[in-house]
């Protein structure tokens, strides 16, 4: 479903979404992360990357559970998205507004930028 890295020395949270989330899902993938962050004892200021190039848009009732959940979750400093596809890319830049935030179209541009 999900892969969770961290690059400490790029202060780097690295996530990939393999597929489309349930809302259930969203509940234990929220918890999970958080829980991996607090081990890794990132702080806020971190960079976020998320590859969501193996999966299309998320369902609204998932869009609408992650907000719900990833409310609290500390904030990154930068954050790069991979995305394809032009729904899935509107779909990020509708829900994702952060002024921080960047679209790629590949991991290692994506990866390029937000370590920068």
């Amino acid at each position: 479903m999900y892969d969770v890295s961290f690059d400490h020395d790029a202060e780097l949270l690295a996530i990939r979404w393999d597929r489309i989330f349930t809302p259930d899902e969203v509940v234990l993938y929220t918890r999970d992360v958080m829980r991996q962050f607090l081990a890794a004892r990132f702080r806020p200021g971190y960079r976020l990357m998320i590859d969501m190039s193996a999966c299309g848009p998320q369902p609204q009732e998932t869009l609408a559970a992650l907000a719900q959940h990833m409310g609290p979750f500390p904030k990154a400093s930068r954050i790069a998205v991979v995305a394809v596809g032009a729904v899935l890319r509107a779909q990020v830049r509708r829900v994702m507004t952060q002024p921080y935030m960047q679209i790629f179209d590949d991991a290692a541009a994506a990866r390029g930028w937000v370590v920068a």
